[in-house]
């Protein structure tokens, strides 16, 4: 995949992170992972613009599996040679990009984020190399700015410099405001 396409998803995504859903937090149209998944899908859909994914061959999918595993979200191009005979999922021909989702309050075990970031670096080591992922987690819990750390730790940073996304949202502790943080490997 150009790496022009690659910008225009990578910008796309951030900017509905920032804006759209941190807009929808605000208002209060976010409940829990489900409607995360949902606003998510809806804003990126409606900012990349259905000319770009057309022209492109790319489509969004919720609950996309591959390899066993279930994908939140994914964009993935497609071999439009093949649609209208045959079921949707056998004309992918790449997955551009996945985006795992949490959305959590402050009594849930982290556990669940850790298991998000697992598979995510997995795909990292077994996909293709220009494929981008990301991990976008609300936790709903009081930090303090200091107290806020990556959820990579160094030898996973590593492993995935250049390859994913973090976007995280907390509680600030001393503000009382939600931040919405984007951070590159």
């Amino acid at each position: 995949m150009d790496k022009k396409i690659i910008t225009i998803i990578d910008a796309a995504i951030k900017h509905v992170w920032n804006k759209d859903l941190s807009r929808d937090y605000d208002n209060s149209f976010l409940l829990k992972e489900d409607s995360l998944k949902s606003a998510f899908y809806f804003h990126l859909r409606n900012r990349l613009g259905e000319a770009f994914l057309h022209n492109h061959n790319l489509r969004l999918f919720t609950e996309y599996f591959i390899g066993g595993q279930r994908i939140d979200l994914v964009i993935a191009e497609i071999d439009p040679e093949k649609t209208g005979e045959n079921f949707l999922g056998d004309c992918v021909t790449k997955v551009i990009t996945t985006i795992e989702m949490k959305y959590k309050g402050s009594y849930a075990n982290e556990v669940v984020f850790y298991e998000d970031i697992s598979k995510v670096l997995a795909f990292t080591e077994n996909w293709q190399s220009s494929s981008k992922h990301y991990l976008a987690f609300i936790q709903e819990k009081y930090f303090r700015p200091a107290e806020v750390v990556n959820w990579l730790d160094d030898k996973q940073s590593k492993a995935a410099k250049d390859k994913v996304t973090e976007l995280h949202a907390y509680w600030n502790g001393e503000s009382d405001e939600t931040v919405w943080n984007v951070f590159d490997y």
